[in-house]
């Protein structure tokens, strides 16, 4: 409870703490006298004797009388040790109830931090910075912009892309942990219901929304964007796209959604282009094991040579493989002949005589 914070009060030369009470769980400076100094400087101090509520039933109708009521909230002040306007965005309704205000908080809905607004009406009271903001305060979406804009405020945050750099833990430090459940605690959610014209890229936020990279759409947008940023211009260039250009564009958590192969990506992002796997960098794990794949290169190798008959196969040399994606195949045999026997029909009727 606040009335236990450490604070010190002179009443008539003693010093006493907050951590002193009397049996009724007052700070005893209400049974010595007046307080040298009040909380704030602009308002007088409540004398003991103007806090009837301390002996017991107030008269009829008396919390109907306004002053009555901020008079209780500036002498609770008083009793909690309160120094500042800041100092009540600790308050909570037990601190009334427990220093003889339980009793008029319907005045103000049940609500401590309307009690507090009421009496000091001068200050910009900040909803979201009390332990708990009022009830169904964050249903009105005009209370989220205001919050908005004071959170940026606070960041430092100038430009839209500074909201990319923003996380769940800044949200909490600022009084917004409550807030961010109204988009199932998403960051990016947020800030794009915050600024809805501005062209986000969820992947560049710290976590991507729950479920966005289900969508093949988010997938392919991601795709073209991360095209757009490395310059390729034509399908080709697509071929030199590597895992570290995933790692260092924020798509780290896309590339694992492939088993972090870009060929997988780019087949699922493009798939009426027809991708030659053996034209990447790296072909996927596995890629040779498997006799089809093994003759879809054969077969293209053939158009990409000119090659018509087994005769002209049998002009093809190891150097065409490497010269032409195809030196990882041939790995698996012993010889490129072997590829070329297993692959090509007919070649094996063509004898020794082909044979290197």
């Amino acid at each position: 409870m606040i009335m236990q914070a450490a604070r010190t009060a002179r009443i008539e030369g003693r010093e006493t703490t907050a951590k002193e009470t009397t049996h009724n769980g007052l700070p005893p400076e209400s049974q010595y006298g007046r307080i040298t100094a009040g909380p704030f400087d602009d308002e007088s101090w409540v004398e003991r004797h103007e806090a009837i509520w301390l002996d017991g039933r107030v008269p009829n109708g008396y919390w109907d009388q306004p002053t009555n009521r901020r008079r209780f909230v500036r002498w609770l002040g008083q009793q909690l040790g309160i120094r500042g306007r800041q100092d009540w965005y600790r308050i909570t309704t037990d601190d009334f109830k427990q220093n003889a205000g339980g009793g008029l908080l319907h005045h103000w809905h049940d609500s401590a931090i309307s009690a507090v607004e009421d009496t000091y009406r001068d200050f910009d009271w900040k909803e979201w910075l009390f332990k708990v903001a009022p009830r169904r305060y964050w249903h009105d979406r005009r209370n989220h912009r205001i919050y908005m804009q004071w959170f940026a405020e606070r960041l430092g945050i100038r430009e839209p892309s500074d909201w990319y750099h923003v996380t769940n833990q800044d949200f909490r430090d600022h009084g917004g942990g409550a807030f961010l459940l109204c988009y199932d605690s998403t960051v990016s959610a947020a800030i794009k219901a915050y600024l809805p014209d501005y062209d986000w890229k969820e992947w560049m936020f710290d976590k991507t929304p729950k479920g966005f990279w289900d969508h093949r759409k988010n997938r392919r947008r991601y795709m073209l964007w991360l095209g757009a940023k490395l310059g390729f211009q034509t399908r080709e260039a697509w071929y030199g796209l590597t895992t570290d250009d995933f790692k260092s564009n924020y798509g780290n958590q896309l590339l694992k959604r492939y088993g972090g192969s870009p060929v997988a990506a780019l087949r699922d992002c493009f798939p009426r282009h027809t991708w030659h796997e053996w034209k990447f960098a790296r072909v996927p794990a596995g890629f040779w094991s498997d006799l089809d794949n093994r003759q879809r290169y054969i077969c293209w190798l053939g158009r990409k040579l000119k090659l018509k008959t087994a005769q002209d196969w049998c002009k093809v040399r190891r150097h065409d493989f490497v010269a032409n994606c195809g030196g990882g195949l041939l790995f698996l045999y012993k010889s490129h002949w072997d590829v070329l026997t297993q692959c090509v029909p007919g070649l094996e009727r063509v004898g020794e005589a082909c044979a290197p």
